[in-house]
C-alpha cells in the first residue's frame, strides 16, 4: 500500500518516524521543522479531520497526533481535541464529534472502526495555536511511540466543494441552534 493514502496539503518527511504534525491553518512550510512521518494542514471539522485519520491509521509508525498552529475558522483544532477527548455520537444516523464548535462535526466518510481505531491508539497533543516552530519541534522530539498493528488498508471518497451539501440540513440546524443560544 502506497503512503499516505489521501491527497491533502502535506509533505512527507521520515515515514518511520511515529509523529504526525497538523498545523492547522498555519503554513507548515515556513515552520522548517523535521523529524515528522507526515505534516500538513487541516481547516475543516469534517473531511480535513477524516483525512487526517486515514493518513494517519495507514501508517503503523504513527502512534501521535501532534495538532498546533492558528486555530480555522472551521474549528478544525478545537474538533480534533474534542474527538479525542470525547469521540464521536451515532445519534441521528450520522457520527458527530461529541463537543465540536463546528458548524459541520460530521465523521461519516470513513467507517466507525476508523475512528474507535483512531481513538484506542493514537496519542493526540494539543499546542492549538502554538506557532514557535521550537515549541514544536520539542514537541515532535519528545514523541516516542511504539509502533502499532497492522495498518489498516483505508480509502477516502473523492471530496469535492459539493460534498458539504450532503450535511445542508444539519448546518442550517446548527447555525440556528446558536442563534437562538445567542439570543438568551
Amino acid at each position: 500500500m502506497e503512503w499516505p493514502v489521501t491527497p491533502g496539503d502535506y509533505v512527507v518527511g521520515d515515514p518511520n518516524s511515529p509523529v504526525a504534525v497538523v498545523t492547522l491553518a498555519s503554513d507548515y512550510r515556513s515552520l522548517n521543522l523535521k523529524n515528522y512521518a507526515i505534516c500538513g494542514t487541516c481547516f475543516t471539522e469534517n473531511f480535513g479531520i477524516e483525512k487526517v485519520i486515514v493518513n494517519v491509521l495507514s501508517n503503523h509508525r504513527i502512534s501521535c497526533l501532534l495538532v498546533c498552529g492558528k486555530e480555522s475558522d472551521h474549528f478544525a483544532g478545537q474538533s480534533l481535541l474534542a474527538l479525542a477527548e470525547n469521540g464521536v455520537s451515532a445519534f441521528g444516523g450520522s457520527r458527530k464529534i461529541v463537543g465540536s464548535e463546528g458548524v459541520i462535526p460530521y465523521l461519516n466518510e470513513i467507517p466507525a472502526t476508523s475512528i474507535s481505531r483512531f481513538l484506542r491508539e493514537i496519542e493526540v497533543i494539543d499546542l492549538v495555536e502554538t506557532t514557535d516552530p521550537a515549541v514544536i519541534q520539542q514537541a515532535i522530539d519528545s514523541c516516542s511511540g511504539e509502533e502499532r498493528g497492522e495498518a489498516p488498508e483505508l480509502s477516502m471518497p473523492e471530496i469535492d466543494e459539493h460534498s458539504w451539501k450532503k450535511y445542508e440540513k444539519e448546518v442550517k440546524q446548527n447555525v440556528m441552534s446558536r442563534i437562538k443560544k445567542g439570543q438568551q
